[in-house]
């Protein structure tokens, strides 16, 4: 962040390492407060997203930031080049599964509260499940594979240009 830095002045690598380690053990913290408290509310409040709006607001636009951040700094593609070497699964694929997760996950809820909530019990309930289960999936898993698959796509080829141009330079 350089208009946060002062002058030039030379640096203790070790320094930098722990402060770094430090800001990364506080933004988990931050996280896992934000997604406890979105937890609770959600337990005493019910399904009010008004009551969730800052916890919401603050995950994405910090997730957000650290990925836009890192796709113009060109470090998102080194990322992503040294996750592919060390592991099995590609991380793009790792991307189109993850989607998938969350896609297929999202169904169930859908297809289980449907069934709980407005049916009578019985086959109406299973009918229920069903139908709103084979929806929500051809709705979500597209939107969520696509988001993940073109989030992945558009950050590394910024990651990769930006790489590029601190080489050329």
């Amino acid at each position: 962040m350089k208009w946060l830095q002062g002058k030039n002045r030379p640096v203790d690598e070790r320094i930098v390492n722990i402060r770094n380690k430090i800001y990364k053990e506080a933004y988990v913290f931050v996280v896992l407060i934000c997604c406890l408290s979105v937890i609770v509310k959600y337990i005493l409040y019910g399904p009010n997203i008004g009551a969730v709006a800052t916890e919401i607001i603050v995950l994405l636009s910090s997730s957000l930031y650290y990925g836009i951040r890192s796709a113009f700094l060109g470090l998102y593609s080194d990322e992503v080049e040294m996750h592919d070497r060390t592991s099995k699964l590609p991380f793009s694929l790792k991307n189109v599964l993850i989607g998938l997760g969350f896609g297929l996950a999202l169904a169930l809820f859908f297809g289980i509260r449907s069934a709980v909530a407005y049916g009578d019990g019985g086959s109406q309930s299973w009918w229920y499940f069903t139908i709103v289960f084979f929806a929500s999936l051809m709705i979500y898993i597209p939107l969520f594979v696509g988001i993940m698959a073109l989030g992945h796509a558009l950050a590394n080829k910024a990651s990769k240009a930006a790489a590029a141009e601190d080489l050329d330079e």
